[in-house]
């Protein structure tokens, strides 16, 4: 009997062709079937040799989490890729100190040698931002751009940081072309880089590189946001991925802030992409246009900010829910229980059309007697979102809402301009509907019996005016204070005969704020008429400039003044502080008012350029401008 089932299983196990997605081939695929009907489908097995899978990981620091990117790797060892990629962001970096640079590379290294396959490195502006940085990823590294080519694909490596901000070198330009052009054979081609420089525009040099690029095919990967997004540029695949244990808030794969490491299988018809989250796998277009307006609205639309209104020893709650996506929210809501009050309604459901507003009010009454440490804020778990497809993830938000039941902020908008020369048209917007808008204009509280607020008031001098909201059942909440200044402009000065633009003094040194600049060595002096850092800074980091000269404005009136910089910067208009927008930081706008008579005005602008990136800008509006530069810069 053994023999007769020995022979009949000789003849069963049949060695057959089966043809792959490019070729027939001998299959290792053997099998003891031999009637037509097979219990499997007719579809060949998907082994093209040529094919190969390897993974990316993306950021690590700039709020780096312990343990995601160790676990991750741990991940992708059980996936067996053929090697791994990078975006860049690897140690914490932005530090001078050669020591402290060495310990956090070890202790990368040391994570990175528990990959059982190759790791490509990609330099971030954590790991690549400082002269000294830039030595030790040479001396530890080697070259920060490369390119190599695997099973005919070509792998172009770029460094993002090769300048000063976001830039490639001269050097770097011509050494990406040269490999592409060397190159024209490849099947595919594939870049990986930290920014998303395609972005920031053409200055930093990539449109020439993708100039190059146009008449072939590739797929670019960076990083750098901390959020996936996955767009279409020259009608090629751009990838921006999410985070591998870097700062996130974690609010889910729609949002595009999910930790993963991307899986990419290389295919005759291109690259095939999924993002594998440490709980699963998530389709590569997750997050995309679409879903990025979604989850702006959802964002906002979960900004609950309840409004207290107050009589006596009661208290009504009410929160405003908005929609503005195209597709219908839910809302889900319920208090939790407390000792000292009883709401009439504690479980809420609220279906949003798309465009649609709602409110939910709930009235609190006392359930015991109320101490002198007053109220306990109650507490609201909630639940908000869109409808998802079933085992897709969940696109929606929840956490719990703490309302003060004793002074709470109230959600209005006044007039932002609150200088004014004659006189002062003053208006509100607020989100609440069925409630009037109570206000005074003489510093005294509102009541029941105060004015209700229609469209805008007329001021003629300086005030001070409160606003709060009551409803028909003569509850009210707590009051809004803005002071409005009638203010007489600033005299013009005379000037001779002005030149166009501003004379500067320029300065060196580690500044992390403006400087005392009158304790500084000055490098040099000079006229400029435009403001560009760059082209006075001798540098490329660690300078000072201070501008003076005259602003000439066309009228009298009210001034805002737009200053932008990067890093930090002051505006000075009759030796009077307008704008502060010191610090170290990247590039950032703050304004400020001031009352002008037409005619010339004296003007100081001070900078520092710490480092990464110089910018600085000045923008103004006025009785006769829309915002716009102010280039009517003059000098003596």
């Amino acid at each position: 009997m053994y023999s007769y089932l020995k022979g009949l299983f000789l003849i069963g196990l049949l060695v057959i062709q089966v043809p792959t997605n490019a070729q027939e081939n001998l299959s290792v695929f053997v099998h003891d079937s031999i009637e037509n009907q097979k219990p499997w489908s007719d579809k060949p097995f998907y082994n093209n040799p040529e094919n190969f899978q390897f993974a990316i990981v993306s950021d690590r620091t700039g709020g780096h989490r312990k343990g995601v990117f160790g676990n991750g790797l741990n991940k992708i060892n059980i996936l067996y890729p053929e090697f791994v990629m990078s975006v860049g962001d690897l140690i914490e970096g932005y530090t001078k100190d050669p020591d402290l640079l060495d310990e956090q590379w070890l202790e990368f290294d040391g994570i990175i040698d528990s990959l059982k396959t190759k790791f490509f490195y990609v330099a971030g502006n954590h790991d690549y931002s400082n002269d000294v940085m830039a030595q030790r990823w040479k001396e530890r590294y080697g070259k920060d751009y490369y390119h190599f080519i695997y099973k005919d694909v070509l792998f172009l490596v770029v460094n993002s940081n090769d300048g000063d901000g976001v830039l490639m070198g001269r050097d770097q330009i011509e050494y990406l072309k040269e490999a592409i052009s060397q190159n024209t054979d490849v099947r595919w081609t594939m870049v990986f880089m930290h920014h998303p420089m395609w972005i920031y525009g053409e200055a930093n040099g990539f449109n020439e590189v993708e100039e190059v690029l146009k008449n072939r095919d590739y797929t670019v990967f960076a990083g750098h946001t901390h959020r996936y997004l996955h767009e279409i540029r020259n009608d090629r695949h751009h990838y921006l991925l999410g985070t591998t244990g870097g700062g996130s808030k974690l609010r889910g794969p729609k949002f595009g802030e999910f930790d993963h490491v991307s899986w990419v299988t290389m295919t005759a018809e291109g690259p095939k992409m999924a993002n594998l989250a440490l709980s699963g796998i998530i389709d590569h277009d997750v997050s995309n246009g679409q879903t990025r307006e979604m989850a702006v609205n959802l964002m906002q639309a979960a900004e609950l900010s309840p409004l207290l209104l107050s009589k006596e020893n009661e208290r009504k709650v009410i929160m405003v829910l908005k929609n503005e996506a195209e597709e219908t929210l839910y809302f889900k809501g319920q208090l939790f229980h407390h000792h000292q009050v009883q709401p009439d309604e504690s479980v809420f459901e609220v279906e949003l059309p798309s465009g649609a507003s709602k409110q939910i009010t709930f009235k609190v009454k006392s359930a015991a007697e109320i101490d002198q440490n007053g109220w306990d804020p109650l507490q609201m778990q909630w639940q908000m979102g869109y409808d998802s497809a079933f085992m897709e993830p969940a696109f929606t938000l929840s956490g719990t809402e703490i309302i003060d039941l004793d002074d709470p902020q109230v959600n209005i908008s006044l007039t932002e301009e609150d200088i004014f020369l004659k006189e002062l048209s003053v208006t509100a917007d607020h989100p609440y509907e069925n409630l009037q808008l109570k206000y005074t204009v003489n510093g005294q509280i509102p009541d029941l019996n105060s004015s209700n607020f229609t469209k805008s008031f007329v001021l003629k001098e300086t005030s001070e005016t409160q606003f709060l909201f009551a409803d028909n059942e003569g509850f009210t909440s707590s009051a809004v204070k803005k002071e409005y200044r009638k203010v007489k402009p600033s005299k013009a000065s005379r000037v001779g005969r002005p030149k166009k633009g501003l004379s500067y003094s320029y300065f060196e040194g580690d500044f992390t704020s403006i400087p005392d600049f009158g304790s500084l060595e000055v490098i040099k002096t000079g006229a400029t008429e435009d403001l560009s850092p760059d082209t006075i800074g001798e540098r490329l980091d660690h300078y000072a400039i201070q501008y003076e000269g005259y602003v000439k404005v066309p009228s009298d009136g009210v001034y805002t003044f737009y200053l932008r910089s990067d890093d930090g910067s002051k505006l000075y208009i009759n030796k009077e502080l307008v704008v502060d927008n010191s610090g170290s930081h990247s590039a950032e706008t703050k304004k400020g008012l001031v009352a002008l008579k037409k005619g010339f005005h004296p003007i100081q602008i001070d900078y520092f350029e710490d480092f990464l990136g110089e910018e600085l800008q000045l923008e103004y509006s006025g009785p006769t401008i829309e915002r716009s530069p102010a280039s009517l810069w003059y000098r003596p």
